[in-house]
């Protein structure tokens, strides 16, 4: 049987990446081979204790125990939607009257090329307003190119920078109608993990009526763009 005076020994997590172990967590890249140990003490034997991890969905388990060593290992390959998420290893000891248990954890920290959102778009008003939004490790930047040429803050066009979080950044541009006629407006982003582009489709003229009476009290009405 377990006897514990105060807390049970704490399990230890250790991070590899491509089969060798890093201290640096920001070392570890989108696609990444990445492995997760966590290690214990056996200091009971019957019945033996247990290692669970949690923030775990779908990740294949690999474990193996020796005399006095309990090993539980996570591996996977990196994406980005890890970055940022902790992971618990937790060792339970089953005593007679209640549980012990102690865990240790480590955040893990994706570098990862920019992602534009799809919901990236364009409306028109009297002017056109486009947004494009960005995801990326290191934060990534964002660039307006209009018919293949980059776009500055000017007379006819107006760009504004949003900070979303550490790693998401949008960028809003106003174009006034002259530029959206023929023009093809893209997005780029780009941080030292790689670069994203989408084009982005400009909505058409807006046919408007505008109606009035003439000196002979006849209506007439004028349709513009």
């Amino acid at each position: 049987m377990c006897v514990f005076q105060t807390l049970p020994p704490k399990p230890t997590v250790q991070l590899y990446v491509e089969q060798k172990e890093v201290q640096d967590q920001e070392e570890v890249l989108e696609g990444s081979s990445v492995s997760l140990r966590c290690s214990a003490e056996t200091l009971c034997s019957s019945p033996p204790p247990t290692l669970t991890w949690s923030s775990t969905p779908r990740i294949p388990l690999s474990e193996s125990s020796r005399l006095e060593e309990l090993i539980s290992d996570l591996n996977f390959s990196a994406t980005h939607r890890q970055h940022r998420v902790t992971f618990t290893c937790t060792i339970t000891y089953q005593l007679q009257d209640e549980n012990k248990t102690a865990q240790d954890s480590i955040r893990l920290h994706v570098q990862y090329a920019p992602k534009i959102s799809p919901s990236s778009s364009c409306t028109r008003t009297d002017v056109t307003l486009c947004f494009c939004e960005a995801d990326g490790n290191p934060s990534p930047e964002l660039e307006w190119h209009l018919s293949g040429r980059p776009v500055t803050n000017s007379s006819n066009t107006f760009i504004s920078e949003e900070r979303l979080s550490s790693t998401g950044l949008r960028s809003s541009i106003t174009l006034h109608q002259a530029f959206t006629h023929t023009s093809t407006l893209q997005c780029f982003s780009r941080n030292t993990r790689g670069n994203a582009s989408q084009q982005l489709q400009l909505p058409s003229s807006v046919e408007r009526e505008f109606q009035f009476c003439d000196s002979s009290n006849r209506r007439t009405s004028i349709i513009y763009k």
